[in-house]
């Protein structure tokens, strides 16, 4: 599989390939390789010169918002490219969250309300982007469990409908 993003103006390819026991990843011509892969829930897990690593993604569109170490990238896709990220997929089920840690900045709806599915919910601030969180389905708001202004952990339930 081969990606082409561009970061601060520069076109850099990154080229991911299966091989025994991993995948081998060459970013702009250099090689590595890397153990124990797993993309679940927008974050990627591997392990690296044995050292376990984690990205945190977000995409909108044709940009990615990764969160590597405390470090914060911005990357769009050139065009005719498509990353299959978990964070390309809408949320199902009963109640909405964040895929990354973050400040609630915003909670759009109280206990008791009728939602349809693809309302905003809440707004979550992380890697210095507002996401909005829409509503999986349509549904009655049963449980709100943080409140504005709160950090919101990654992957728990914010907004709970019934």
């Amino acid at each position: 599989m081969e990606y082409k993003f561009i970061h601060l103006n520069k076109t850099h390819v990154v080229k991911i390939k299966k091989s025994d026991g991993g995948y081998q990843v060459s970013i702009d011509g250099k090689d590595y390789d890397i153990a124990g892969f797993m993309n679940k829930d927008n974050i990627i897990s591997f392990e690296l010169h044995k050292n376990l690593n984690n990205i945190y993604y977000a995409q909108d569109k044709d940009t990615i918002y990764l969160a590597v170490g405390g470090d914060y990238y911005t990357l769009v896709l050139e065009r005719g490219n498509v990353f299959k990220g978990a964070g390309a997929q809408a949320q199902k089920g009963d109640s909405v969250k964040s895929s990354m840690p973050g400040l609630l900045v915003k909670v759009m709806v109280m206990v008791g309300d009728e939602v349809k599915e693809g309302t905003t919910l809440a707004i979550v601030e992380a890697m210095k982007m507002q996401n909005e969180l829409r509503a999986p389905r349509d549904g009655i708001v049963k449980k709100i469990n943080y409140k504005e202004g709160d950090q919101v952990e990654a992957l728990k339930p914010i907004v709970e409908l019934e």
